[in-house]
């Protein structure tokens, strides 16, 4: 990104939680960043735009150190999923986005809001995906239900705690906000009770590029390669763990991401191809080259 574009975006940043996003006008961010207006919609079409840039620049960063947590590790393990919401729960607070979320609600632009409420059910889609990894494959119908009633209950805490000036610790709100999920999912399995299909929630998301992620030769191979990686390979288990959560990682990156980290993706890759087992078998070979074709390559 252009030195001075991020620039903007950072002293905006500073004056949208200092003054609030409906307060800032767009001569308050050229006298605080140093720029002409001209300068300034070179880079942002307005003030919408550039509080958009602003946000995903938060996003970006958070998902970054989120998804690090699940690199090695087990995917279906659950007490990596309550790190993860730990840590965005603490990058959240320091980022302020509540506050941000907050001024932009009470600005009633349209435009913003409506990005903000994508912007939840991004999270809520991912909270979905998530519980389908770490819970069993026989409850998969009830887990929407289930991370609605989990970004309900987290979100609430949150909310009264705050108005009432009280400090609960963030892993004390994750830990009780999962377990009353646990009961409750137990719960509305055995009485085979469900209010939402997951389906629907797609049709509030943004469109992806590779939103036909698993129609094309992509989704073919990265399967392909999965299935041959867990018959074996006299591959230990703790290995196979890890080159499986790796193909997860720049699975969900090229799916989930409007811009799908290049770095992260092809440093992933540069894992596997260092790998004895993987290297040259013909799978990974195919794996590797439509990558390739998308882009990405292992960094020497």
């Amino acid at each position: 990104m252009n030195k001075k574009k991020r620039n903007v975006i950072d002293k905006a940043y500073e004056l949208f939680i200092e003054k609030g996003y409906h307060a800032t006008s767009i001569q308050d961010i050229l006298n605080h960043s140093g720029i002409s207006k001209g300068s300034f919609y070179n880079y942002f079409s307005s003030k919408s735009e550039l509080f958009k840039a602003v946000f995903n620049l938060i996003q970006e960063n958070l998902q970054m150190e989120r998804d690090k947590l699940l690199i090695g590790e087990n995917i279906h393990d659950m007490n990596i999923f309550r790190e993860q919401i730990s840590l965005m729960m603490e990058l959240n607070k320091r980022n302020k986005l509540n506050q941000l979320i907050d001024d932009v609600i009470v600005s009633s632009d349209p435009e913003l809001i409506k990005y903000i409420k994508q912007f939840k059910f991004i999270f809520l889609h991912w909270i979905y995906e998530r519980f389908i990894d770490i819970f069993p494959r026989d409850k998969e119908i009830y887990l929407m239900d289930c991370a609605i009633i989990f970004t309900g209950i987290m979100q609430n805490i949150l909310y009264t705690s705050h108005a009432l000036k009280t400090t609960i610790k963030v892993k004390q709100i994750v830990d009780y906000t999962m377990d009353r999920v646990i009961t409750i999912l137990e719960d509305i399995s055995t009485e085979g009770v469900h209010l939402f299909e997951s389906e629907k929630l797609n049709t509030l998301l943004p469109q992806s590029d590779y939103n036909d992620f698993f129609n094309n030769e992509f989704s073919v191979s990265t399967l392909n390669l999965k299935k041959v990686i867990e018959k074996g390979l006299g591959i230990e288990e703790q290995k196979m763990t890890t080159y499986l959560n790796l193909l997860y990682f720049i699975q969900e990156e090229i799916m989930n991401n409007k811009e799908p980290r290049k770095f992260l993706i092809e440093s992933a890759l540069s894992t596997l191809k260092r790998t004895e087992e993987l290297s040259n078998l013909k799978e990974f070979l195919q794996y590797e080259q439509i990558l390739a074709n998308m882009k990405y390559y292992p960094i020497s």
